[in-house]
């Protein structure tokens, strides 16, 4: 299974490219899924993992270069990357992954994502926008092919509000 930026999505071609440079900082997510292998809650705090089936990549790694894709795709801010910096970035992008999972109901399979996105001023630390999503998709049937196509969309789709709302946040404040 991997999680891939979706090519055929895009961000709005008219809001502008804001002056400034955003280190995105790797993605961290909750211990539990530290693994190559695929988490399955079948019941409030019972957690399993899928013996035969796994991430590509490890999520960790998968979603900082999901994030890296996106905001070269869409454009929102002047420079984006996630390297060491010879100068520092005006902003640095957090986010922490609490929970990507299979919820497993009765007789269906539910993808489960549970994320937290935060523009960060770099100078003051200051919170400058932030974005909390817990989302869930029915699966049309027990297929992980079919749970990782969600986790894609539900991720797409929190991190274009988040972007959005940055945009809006910083394009909006003139004393920046």
């Amino acid at each position: 299974m991997t999680i891939e930026f979706p090519t055929e999505k895009q961000f709005s071609d008219s809001l502008s490219i804001l002056p400034y440079a955003v280190e995105i900082q790797d993605v961290e997510v909750y211990p539990s899924l530290e693994t190559h292998q695929i988490a399955i809650r079948e019941k409030t705090h019972q957690l399993r993992y899928f013996v035969n089936n796994q991430w590509a990549v490890r999520l960790d790694k998968a979603l900082t270069q999901y994030l890296l894709a996106y905001y070269q795709r869409n454009p929102v801010f002047e420079f984006t990357a996630n390297r060491y910096w010879k100068t520092a970035p005006d902003f640095q992008i957090s986010t922490f992954v609490y929970n990507i999972e299979v919820r497993e109901e009765k007789k269906d399979f539910l993808a489960y994502l549970h994320v937290d996105f935060k523009l960060i001023d770099t100078e003051s630390k200051e919170v400058i926008t932030s974005h909390t999503a817990e989302n869930t998709r029915l699966l049309s049937k027990r297929d992980l092919n079919l749970f990782a196509g969600a986790v894609n969309d539900m991720f797409f789709e929190e991190l274009h509000y988040f972007a959005q709302k940055g945009w809006f946040e910083l394009s909006g404040n003139k004393n920046r």
